[in-house]
């Protein structure tokens, strides 16, 4: 929205003021690690590292001092128990996996993405965050800090212990910008080719207060976040003072103290007169100092305040840096009551208007003459600032009335002292009070009066319970997924909480440690915190999580009992050729027409082949491969059937309408080749466009593995990417069959010698019933373990195989060795005809005993002629044969032949 950047660029400009931390060096915003190394030196090298830092720091190219934590915390810093790596993340350059720094996810979940923030409690949350999904839940995750992540760093596992505070407390574009790119590291990398300029993204802001309700809202309303969830934490706003003051004038510890002088001039004498003005080491040393700090200058009480003076304009702005310069408060003329008695304050320290901060509204309404004097158009100071000045009021022991929050590093750093943090009473709030508190744009208007907001708005700050912002697309995204593959991130990020007294503690570890206050010591104190506190950590993890991958078991015994069976199919394919070859010169195999039994054996072989495949494992050459056999093989097995039936229906269909018909057999060749070479280009494209390939199908089992998550059983299948191919695969089989069984339904009244009907029947009826289950197996086969899917289509591959020898070739075969011994009985028999015949026989006409033995030929010997008559055309069809090629080919002609005989002797001529 408008009002949304408008802030924005409010904040941003605000946020320019921020001065860095002590000890920082790259830039304002950007701390590199500090402890300096010699490579390769026994001395100052690794082992030098390892005892500064820990166990797994080394010595850089670079001279400096590695992370230790790179590989994981809880990897460092409790071996024993997690022996994994963290999960690689996308700032991770291309030798992280061969250095051993990282692991690819299993599961390739999404990339989270955690807004950095510019205070201490969000930063150390975000770090938190980190290590529960990269090193327990396998999901990589990194952290936004507004910028690339080669200029400014706040990774857990930066290489360079990178210290990053974000520019912005609070980056809504950041959270917008997920929500239209829910992939932000994809987002960021199109743009960086792109050469376009970089924009922050992020799924998650960790730490939200009650001063940016209004924008809350305005991201619910425009479905932007999830409702808000609590960080475990109570937080608070509230002015301090430290407690050196406090025992100084008890009455400052309230507001009823600050204005119980019924004068107010005497309120604002009491608040000009105690708290002064805190005073930058340019102003001390050209104000204060004689000679510009050119000589070390010390106060009264001896202590050193100015060693030098600055030698740049990052340091002429600082208000402390130890050994260099200590502080200085001084009374300004907004102190002097006496040249101004109504205008005179005292001096309170605030952040800037950004921050959930009313000190304006509260001092104005409650009578407290104080005001500040910070660079923030509303009088406030940079988070820096702040605790230079603090820090400033401690060594000089000077009254200071600081507004602070809880929880924070800064506030632990100094209790148990006297500059101990005490809070001041302010009057209690209330609902109204809340209802009425000064906008994020009235904070940081340039109109004082603006910025004063309502006098019902001026009660203390209330404790309030800070929220997480989780962006919508980031759900939407986590629960679209696959069950089995769905990341735990987003329900692992509202099960996270910490406290106060866990941060107060991290922040104790911190500050006491002191070997790199701004770099490597903060992730010691987090990183200690999570191993001490691991089975806390634990406790967020989901349920059913951390998952792990079991590959699925084989059922070996039935994937080689199919494979076994394939191949014995392949032997008696073999076996029928050889006994087919043999018998290619016998009536039976004449009639059925060898070459188009050879092309139907070979289609069975290759469908043995493709049956030996589909159980064996999965590559996408066998994927390929079987698709090619299984779909030639049904090709070889079919289409030459369908041919030759079709040619037999065409000339005994014609015979019956007294036409001569002539069948050219390289025709019919060239038909089965047709059909073949379409086949095989269709498959070819296939191959060549989305061949099928190794794909991965997961099953989310109900097993537990040893760390109580569940365990998701990964198989692997054959798959193109669409499903088109094997649809057309699968109709053009139900195609061939359904143009098989019309055939032999138009074959079941041709004589019987040619006649395959009853067989082709049969076959068609179990290829249709075996083809079913097929179909049947692969729709289901997402219920069933791939495995079984591929053994159970092995064995209907094989099943018809075995029927379609056992329906078509083996009756063939076996009339075939019939045919031969009655062949044998019949020359005896012939024999006796022409040598003698019985006394029956020597009383018929010479007419009659050669029609008699013509007849008895006949009955024993089906190569005899055979007449069809045709009565209406007076003339009949006689059958004979001719060689065509080497074989005895049937062949039809129709001859005119007049009728010799009488109606009444029916003598006919035989030719």
């Amino acid at each position: 929205s408008a009002a949304r950047k408008k802030t924005a660029n409010v904040i941003l400009f605000y946020s320019l003021l921020l001065v860095p931390k002590e000890n920082t060096s790259i830039n304002s915003f950007f701390a590199s690690a500090l402890i300096t190394c010699t490579p390769n030196d026994p001395e100052s090298g690794d082992s030098y590292c390892v005892k500064m830092y820990r166990e797994g720091s080394y010595c850089t190219g670079k001279g400096i001092c590695s992370n230790p934590f790179r590989t994981g915390c809880l990897h460092n810093v409790l071996p024993d128990n997690f022996t994994k790596l963290r999960t690689c993340n996308s700032y991770d350059d291309a030798n992280a996996i061969e250095r051993e720094d990282c692991a690819i996810s299993q599961f390739d979940y999404d990339e989270v993405r955690i807004l950095n923030q510019n205070w201490e409690g969000a930063m150390f949350s975000s770090w938190i965050m980190q290590i529960v999904l990269s090193e327990l839940l396998d999901v990589p995750t990194t952290i936004e800090t507004g910028r690339p992540n080669t200029e400014a760093s706040m990774d857990l596992y930066d290489p360079g212990l990178g210290f990053t505070f974000n520019l912005k407390g609070y980056d809504w574009d950041a959270l917008y910008t997920a929500f239209e790119h829910p992939g932000c590291d994809s987002f960021q990398a199109d743009r960086k080719n792109n050469g376009e300029e970089y924009r922050s993204c992020a799924h998650v802001l960790p730490e939200a207060w009650n001063g940016q309700n209004e924008y809350i809202a305005n991201a619910l309303q425009e479905g932007v976040i999830e409702p808000t969830t609590g960080t475990g934490g109570v937080s608070k706003m509230s002015w301090n003072v430290p407690i050196f003051t406090a025992r100084r004038n008890m009455k400052l510890l309230s507001y009823l103290g600050m204005t119980e002088n019924k004068s107010s001039s005497e309120n604002r004498r009491l608040m000009a007169s105690t708290f002064l003005r805190p005073q930058t080491w340019k102003y001390f040393c050209e104000k204060v100092s004689l000679d510009n700090c050119t000589t070390p200058y010390y106060n009264d009480e001896g202590l050193l305040i100015a060693a030098h003076p600055p030698s740049d304009q990052l340091e002429e702005a600082k208000y402390f840096l130890t050994d260099s310069y200590h502080g200085h408060f001084a009374a300004t003329k907004d102190n002097d009551c006496d040249a101004n008695p109504f205008n005179c304050t005292g001096h309170i320290a605030y952040g800037i208007c950004e921050w959930s901060i009313f000190a304006v509204s509260q001092a104005h309404y409650l009578g407290i003459h104080v005001k500040g004097n910070g660079p923030d158009p509303a009088g406030g100071y940079s988070y820096g600032q702040m605790v230079e000045i603090y820090k400033a009021a401690n060594y000089t022991k000077s009254d200071v009335l600081f507004v602070w929050w809880t929880p924070d590093p800064t506030v632990q750093e100094f209790l148990g002292t006297d500059a101990e943090f005490v809070s001041v009473h302010l009057p209690s709030p209330t609902e109204e009070c809340m209802e009425a508190r000064t906008t994020l744009d009235g904070r940081c208007s340039v109109d004082p009066i603006i910025r004063l907001g309502k006098e019902e708005g001026s009660c203390d700050t209330e404790a309030h319970s800070a929220q997480k912002l989780l962006v919508t697309s980031f759900k939407k995204r986590t629960f679209d997924a696959d069950e089995a593959f769905r990341s735990p991130a987003y329900d692992a990020i509202e099960n996270i909480k910490i406290n106060d007294i866990h941060l107060d503690y991290m922040f104790r570890r911190w500050y006491k440690r002191n070997t790199d206050k701004w770099n490597y010591d903060p992730r010691e104190a987090v990183c200690t915190w999570a191993a001490e506190n691991i089975d806390s950590l634990l406790r967020y993890v989901p349920e059913s999580h951390p998952r792990s991958f079991r590959m699925e078991e084989q059922n070996k015994p039935a994937m080689y009992g199919a494979m076994v069976t394939a191949v014995i199919c392949i032997i008696l394919v073999g076996a029928v050729s050889i006994s087919t070859f043999f018998n290619r010169k016998k009536k039976v195999i004449v009639y059925a027409h060898p070459t188009f039994l050879y092309m139907l054996l070979v289609g069975l072989l290759f469908l043995g082949i493709g049956a030996i495949l589909f159980p064996a494992n999965v590559s996408q050459g066998t994927c390929i491969a079987k698709e090619w056999f299984v779909l030639l093989g049904y090709s070889l097995e079919l289409v030459p059937l369908i041919v030759k039936v079709a040619a037999i229906n065409k000339i005994f269909q014609s015979a019956t309408k007294c036409k001569r018909v002539s069948i050219d057999t390289k025709k019919m060749y060239m038909a089965v080749g047709s059909v073949i070479v379409v086949i095989s280009i269709f498959l070819l494209i296939w191959t060549v466009v989305d061949p099928p390939d190794r794909q991965s199908n997961t099953k989310l089992t109900d097993d537990i593995n040893e760390d109580g998550g569940q365990i998701v059983e990964i198989e692997y299948l054959c798959r193109s990417d669409s499903t088109a191919w094997f649809t057309i695969s699968y109709v053009y089989q139900f195609v061939l069959l359904i143009a098989a069984t019309v055939l032999a339904f138009q074959n079941r009244n041709v004589r019987q010698e040619f006649n395959d009907s009853s067989r082709l029947a049969f076959i068609i009826y179990a290829h249709i019933i075996l083809l079913l289950l097929r179909m049947v197996v692969v729709y289901f086969g997402s219920s069933l373990k791939a495995n079984l899917v591929t053994t159970i289509t092995s064995y209907l591959l094989s099943a018809d195989i075995i029927q379609t020898l056992a329906i078509y070739f083996v009756p063939k075969l076996h009339a075939a060795r019939t045919v031969s011994d009655q062949e044998s009985e019949r020359s005896t028999i012939s024999t006796s005809v022409s040598m003698g015949a019985s006394s029956e026989d020597l009383k018929l006409s010479s007419v009659e005993k050669i029609r008699l033995n013509a007849a008895r030929k006949s009955s024993m010997d089906d190569w005899s002629l055979n007449d069809m008559n045709c009565p209406k055309c007076g003339y009949r069809s006689i059958r004979q044969t001719c060689n065509v090629d080497g074989d005895d080919i049937p062949k039809v002609e129709q001859k005119k032949e007049e009728l010799t005989t009488t109606p009444n002797t029916q003598d006919r001529s035989d030719e």
